[in-house]
Order: C-alpha cells, then structure tokens, then sequence
C-alpha cells in the first residue's frame, strides 16, 4: 500500500497541471495565399505553399515566407500564460509542479497565441518607374491642382 502511495504521489509531483491538460506542444498549420511560396520555421523547411508542424511550448520559433523575386516576411508566434498551470496549487503550492515541470522542464506554463498562421512574401506587382517617368506623374499632378484652383477661383 504504501508503494502504491508512494508511487502516485511521485506521478503527480513530477507532471504540472498545464503539461497533463494542453501537453507540452502544439500543432500550427501555416499557410500562404500564394501556392508557389517557400515556408520556413527557424530557417528550416516546411512546406511549399501550406504546411503543417508541431511547436514546442519550450521553444521560441520565427515563421518566414519566401519567394523568388520577393522580400521575404518574416513573424514570431507570440505565447501567452496558460492559467490552467495554476491547478498546481492544489497538489504542492505550485513548488514542484508549476515552477519546476510547468515552467523549467516542459514550458507548458505559455501557450502559442494562434496555431493558424497566414504569411505572404512582399511582392511588387508594379515594376520600377524611371526617373523621367516619375517626373512627368508629378507635373501631371502639379498640373492637375493647377486646374483645380483656377476653377475654384472662377466660381468664387
């Protein structure tokens, strides 16, 4: 009987609420609304077009779009504190189980903010204007105030 005890008490010292209810990661699908773009999760490849991985709730992770010609974007997957870690207080105050298996070995005390990431790459869709092009567009629109005060003033 008492190894019964003895072994029960040590299950629940060593596992945090937050690491029993939500587990110590998460699945994140990534997406982009272009098929033919690359997607990585800290540099490392995960999909052309869509993807899905798992996050550890321990680590830190970066989400990047790429393309070629593109500027590539780039996003950090936010956590935020998972309040179902707080249930440790009824089992030891929280000494073991919150500050220790939560916090220190598992991460499970934070929780990803989203698990449905939407990145594009910056593409330009219109090409570079020339230095003379972009003189005539403002004397058209120098042009066009022109007009516009001189019809205002015509009125009054």
């Amino acid at each position: 009987m008492k190894k019964a005890i003895s072994l029960l008490a040590a299950i629940t010292l060593l596992s945090g609420c937050a690491s029993i209810f939500h587990g110590t990661s998460q699945q994140v699908v990534i997406r982009s609304n272009q098929p033919d773009v690359d997607l990585y999760v800290n540099e490392a490849f995960i999909g052309r077009g869509n993807g899905i991985t798992v996050f550890k709730k321990k680590e830190e992770y970066v989400i990047t779009a790429s393309k070629e010609g593109c500027i590539p974007t780039s996003i950090s997957a936010s956590k935020t504190f998972d309040a179902t870690t707080l249930l440790g207080m009824f089992i030891d105050l929280g000494i073991i189980t919150i500050l220790v298996v939560d916090g220190t070995v598992t991460g499970a005390w934070r929780k990803f903010d989203q698990t449905s990431f939407i990145i594009d790459p910056q593409c330009d869709k219109t090409p570079a204007a020339s230095p003379a092009q972009q003189l005539l567009r403002k004397q058209k629109q120098l042009l066009k105030k022109k007009n516009l005060k001189s019809k205002i003033l015509k009125r009054l």
